[in-house]
């Protein structure tokens, strides 16, 4: 397949699951991740832009699964905001448009899912650990452009987007016989407009080429006067062709019109997160904020008639929890798009 095609293909390998909430134990990626080009990345953000008129349409399911935080390691801390989580699934519709050659607008719209979510309770000096039902509502959408501003040797791209409040942020529970609203960093939405800045770097070769981005999303204040952290995310990825098949020059017009041509595309990336610590009613919150780093690697498979479909694996290579929080185990994600 010709490389332009496959820069209409592939253009969104992925798109990270963007809620809003404030931690690894509570929620899924926090920002918009983007595989462009010839070849294919998962969360690292490419500098390549899509063609002016392209349009591209996918679904995917990203899994974030934590490790277990036990009842009696949280009843020993007895700390402010102290919860567990055990695993967050987003469902996300992704949409990409070639507004010119060099600028390219992506958005998405989440619904997340938090499982086996545990709360620590004040009782009058006694704490408890109480379970919460799980949480099942939509996300915050979230809208990135890019902007390249240099294609000669590499290509440089500007980032900057927003994310909107159309998540829900008034989930309530019943607590002996009182319903009180669930804490900001855990509902599905914010209530909070937010902003993204950034920018992205691309070097592409004829079989591989090398990514890298870093993108800040700075966090306003949103629902129960709460503000959540704000959140650096950096990222390298090298992506790789695998099998790029095409039809023979040496067919005939029928034989070319039966032939399905297809590429295959492999990654590996290293992904960073640096989030902030939440305050509440401008209170810094205690056991919120991290820095954690994962490395991923999957597989991008892109057809001659326009879909493309891509799974990835992530693993954390390190993590900073500060005070009680889940670490994390690993994050997962599967999606198909089609490009017009």
């Amino acid at each position: 397949m010709q490389k332009n095609t496959l820069n209409k293909l592939t253009l969104i390998s992925l798109l990270a699951s963007a809620t809003a909430t404030s931690t690894w134990a509570c929620n899924g990626s926090h920002v918009i991740g983007i595989g462009a080009g010839h070849t294919a990345t998962a969360y690292t953000i490419s500098a390549n832009t899509m063609k002016k008129g392209s349009l591209y349409l996918g679904v995917n399911a990203e899994t974030v699964r934590n490790k277990n935080l036990s009842d009696s390691a949280m009843e020993a801390d007895g700390g402010d905001h102290l919860h567990a989580i055990d695993s967050v699934n987003a469902y996300s519709l992704s949409a990409s448009y070639g507004i010119t050659d060099d600028l390219t607008l992506n958005v998405q719209l989440p619904y997340v899912t938090r499982k086996g979510i545990r709360a620590g309770e004040d009782h009058g000096g006694s704490f408890e650990v109480h379970p919460h039902d799980d949480i099942k509502e939509l996300g915050d959408a979230s809208a990135l452009l890019q902007y390249k501003v240099y294609d000669d040797k590499f290509k440089v791209a500007l980032l900057a987007g927003l994310k909107a409040p159309t998540g829900k942020d008034d989930v309530t529970f019943v607590e002996d016989g009182e319903i009180k609203v669930l804490e900001a960093d855990l509902q599905s939405g914010s209530g909070s407009w937010d902003l993204f800045a950034g920018v992205a770097f691309t070097k592409d070769f004829e079989d591989f080429s090398l990514h890298s981005d870093i993108l800040y999303k700075h966090n306003n204040k949103g629902v129960g006067n709460s503000e959540l952290g704000d959140i650096l995310t950096y990222n390298v990825a090298l992506s790789y062709t695998l099998l790029d098949h095409k039809p023979h020059t040496a067919l005939t017009g029928l034989e070319k019109e039966n032939h399905r041509g297809y590429s295959v595309d492999t990654f590996i990336e290293l992904n960073g997160e640096r989030a902030g610590e939440d305050r509440f009613n401008g209170s810094i919150a205690g056991n919120t904020g991290h820095n954690i780093i994962f490395a991923s690697t999957g597989l991008q498979v892109s057809t001659e008639n326009n879909y493309s479909f891509f799974v990835s694996v992530s693993v954390p290579v390190y993590q900073d929890m500060k005070g009680v929080q889940n670490d994390v185990s690993f994050k997962s994600t599967i999606g198909i798009g089609k490009s017009f």
